[in-house]
């Protein structure tokens, strides 16, 4: 028996919702070099910001993994001229890692929040704000 494709929609969609608990937190960035940023879904909650972590953060590496290849060697000329003494998140090669994973994974980021903020507001924000403003009358 094929299943229909509104079926599959759905189930992917839960997945998503379900997998994506483990990267919803507060606002802010995420401790550690992979610090994605919240904008454009700063304030929004884990319903939106944890799907649109969960599946930019592959593209995020992936960026991140390059970049800080293409600079290693950058960073291993400026550490010994530094005595050892470069901060870790100055390095060249973290620093190419999260100039070129958050290049890669932001837009990503954005797009797939974009439903889930659009869901968000149209079964969440609405209903309480018509809910508060039948309330004070």
């Amino acid at each position: 028996m094929r299943k229909s494709p509104v079926v599959r929609v759905v189930a992917a969609f839960c997945l998503v919702l379900a997998s994506s608990a483990c990267f919803a937190q507060e606002e802010g960035e995420r401790p550690g070099l992979f610090s994605q940023p919240d904008f454009p879904y700063t304030g929004q909650g884990p319903f939106v910001i944890g799907p649109a972590r969960f599946l930019s953060s592959p593209v995020f590496g992936i960026g991140f993994m390059a970049g800080a290849l293409v600079c290693a060697p950058i960073s291993l000329a400026q550490d010994p001229r530094m005595e050892g003494n470069v901060p870790r998140e100055k390095q060249a090669s973290i620093v190419c890692g999260r100039g070129l994973g958050t290049a890669l994974g932001w837009p990503v980021y954005a797009a797939v929040g974009l439903p889930f903020f659009i869901l968000k507001g149209l079964f969440w924000d609405a209903p309480r704000a018509l809910a508060g403003a039948v309330s004070r009358k």
